[in-house]
């Protein structure tokens, strides 16, 4: 029975606590994975029979450095988990047996209800944690690396504690069943406090957003009375504006009609196209957060002198993508558009636009002038790169993780006649 409590069960372990791992983090295995994973499984079996249960350590170590190339914070955070899942299956399995069983390790039937139960309670706990993993991937801390950072320590230092305080020798019955139960609620208590904390930090961002969206729309309603006060202004002097072309026209000066129509009339024009925002067609966007951000964004660039366009040639009412993370990739392309619209000296242009391609998809296009010399498109989305100085590039950096993060979304970004052009599609989940 030695052999079943040195090896099998050890194994069982890592081979869930792999397993776990690939869930959370949705990888597929290589030929390349499967091998460094056997080579880490086969070391960490022959090095407990020396080390103990510090050699978990060794083997999270090896992990987490594996699971970062596949999936950089995400992925360690979802090491820490799996591990607390191992700790907590392992020392909940413990107590129960214990409680129903005699507490004789090396009996044939404590290790099997042990292995068995072991597994039932690690894969309850495992869907668990993937549940509030998903509702984390869905939310803005999960592109939110201090957070991330902040909760992958706390649980590495969780880690460590337990490890420490672990009994290094034999121990009665009796404080086997108590350090199981003290261990359980304590890694309960962690995961409790860890959860309340992250939907407490998720809703005092989603209430910040709420009042920003609240303000957006303000502002989009301001605008639309601005204009609606200056088409009645229009509509009241129109007349009077026409009225001033009689005497050219009665009198047959051409010539000075059309001196008049190019030094008065253009110019009234010109200074109403800077005033009105251009949304032919953006009643069509029935998105209503979408349009108010859209709306200050536009008034933004207004502010600089920069045209700006939008169009909407369908009604949209769905944009198949969480409104957070919509609104994250709308608002980085937007103001990387403006941004780099200011650098621009002659007539800078900015054109918006939202094509729904009948009922499989939607595509959000924005279009700006750029500079001839503007860098290699791979180049703009490395993480701190950027053409404004240092420590400024995360802009297209989160950009690309938000979409790559999302199944349903694709992002071309191409720079064509000195136009920097991006592409978002949105691709229906039921289509």
């Amino acid at each position: 029975m030695a052999f079943l409590n040195l090896y099998v069960l050890p194994i069982i372990q890592i081979l869930l606590l792999i397993f776990s791992i690939k869930f959370f983090n949705k990888i597929y295995f290589t030929i390349k994975d499967v091998t460094i994973l056997l080579v880490v499984i086969i070391l960490n079996v022959v090095l407990l029979q020396v080390w103990g249960s510090q050699t978990l350590l060794i083997l999270l170590i090896i992990v987490s450095i594996w699971a970062y190339v596949k999936n950089k914070i995400l992925g360690i955070l979802t090491v820490l988990g799996s591990c607390f899942i191992l700790y907590i299956s392992n020392f909940v399995t413990i107590w129960l047996i214990i409680t129903i069983l005699d507490y004789n390790t090396s009996s044939v039937t404590f290790q099997l209800y042990y292995a068995g139960t072991f597994v039932i309670i690690y894969i309850i706990s495992m869907y668990i944690i993937h549940y509030f993993l998903t509702r984390l991937n869905k939310s803005v801390l999960s592109f939110n690396k201090v957070y991330l950072i902040t909760v992958s320590l706390f649980l590495i230092t969780a880690i460590l504690l337990l490890n420490i305080y672990l009994p290094k020798s034999t121990v009665s019955f009796k404080d086997v069943k108590f350090l199981s139960l003290i261990f359980s609620v304590f890694i309960i208590t962690i995961a409790i406090l860890i959860i309340t904390i992250s939907f407490s930090v998720i809703r005092q961002i989603q209430y910040k957003r709420n009042m920003q969206e609240i303000e957006n729309y303000y502002k989009y309603t301001l605008q639309i009375e601005k204009i609606n006060h200056e088409m009645r202004k229009f509509r009241h002097d129109y007349v009077n504006i026409l009225s001033t072309l009689s005497d050219f026209i009665r009198e047959e000066d051409m010539e000075g009609l059309r001196d008049y129509f190019h030094s008065e009339i253009l110019s009234m024009q010109d200074s109403m196209q800077m005033n009105a925002i251009k949304i032919n067609g953006i009643e069509n966007l029935h998105v209503r957060e979408i349009k108010g951000l859209l709306t200050t964004k536009i008034l933004q660039a207004q502010e600089k002198n920069i045209r700006i366009s939008i169009e909407v040639p369908e009604p949209i009412e769905k944009i198949d993508m969480p409104i957070i993370n919509l609104s994250r990739v709308i608002g980085i392309l937007l103001d990387n558009a403006i941004e780099a619209s200011e650098k621009i000296t002659e007539d800078p242009l900015i054109r918006i636009a939202f094509i729904k391609n009948e009922d499989t998809s939607v595509t959000f296009i924005v279009m700006n002038k750029c500079e001839p010399d503007m860098p290699k498109v791979h180049t703009l989305f490395q993480e701190n790169f950027s053409t404004k100085g240092k420590n400024r590039g995360l802009g297209l950096s989160t950009l690309k993780e938000l979409t790559d993060s999302t199944t349903n979304v694709l992002l071309d970004t191409t720079i064509d006649n000195n136009y920097f052009i991006q592409k978002v599609e949105i691709l229906n989940s039921d289509s």
